[in-house]
């Protein structure tokens, strides 16, 4: 009879335990797609200060006329390494994590994703600019070469931006959802 008793008694917990097992584990995926879109984004926006950097140091190169084609195009190779080695993998897994992730984060998704495309345009254009068939001038008096590295710049900037903003606020939801906060209500 005792163990009867234990049994049902343990059953009975176990029951009660069960749901709230897989509510928390839930939670748990949840939180960790929710980290690594937060990681995903620290990424993007250091990719995209790197960026910012190398444009203005693009900037600075296109009013002296002593430094060659040559040394631009190095340039515009790097941007383009961040673009597509670093940057492109990065949208690529947060497309992937997108359906997981809270509106807000989506929106924020697709508004760097926009200003990625925007950058890696500009980037492409200023390529040919530089490449012999391109405007054949040098970059001191090519104002199109000039518009088109301040477009890097513009987009690269915004686009860190908005990864700093949305890294913060995703990191904030995750330490109030690791506090035991409900922040359900704000996603």
């Amino acid at each position: 009879m005792r163990t009867l008793k234990q049994s049902s008694v343990f059953a009975l917990g176990l029951a009660l335990l069960l749901p709230g097992t897989l509510v928390a584990s839930e939670l748990t995926n949840q939180a960790k797609t929710r980290q690594e879109a937060v990681k995903l984004t620290q990424h993007i926006e250091r990719t995209s200060l790197a960026i910012q950097k190398e444009a203005d140091r693009l900037h600075s190169m296109s009013r002296n006329s002593r430094i060659s084609n040559a040394s631009h195009k190095h340039g515009l190779q790097q941007i383009k390494n961040h673009v597509n080695e670093k940057l492109q993998p990065a949208f690529t897994r947060l497309a992937e994590l997108k359906p997981e992730l809270p509106e807000w984060h989506q929106s924020a998704i697709a508004e760097m994703h926009s200003s990625a495309l925007d950058l890696a345009a500009s980037a492409d254009a200023a390529i040919r600019n530089r490449n012999p068939d391109g405007s054949g001038r040098i970059a001191t008096v090519d104002p199109d070469y000039k518009q088109l590295i301040a477009s890097i710049n513009e987009h690269s900037t915004e686009l860190a931006q908005v990864a700093d903003a949305t890294a913060d606020y995703g990191s904030a939801q995750l330490k109030g959802h690791m506090a035991g906060l409900a922040i359900t209500s704000h996603d």
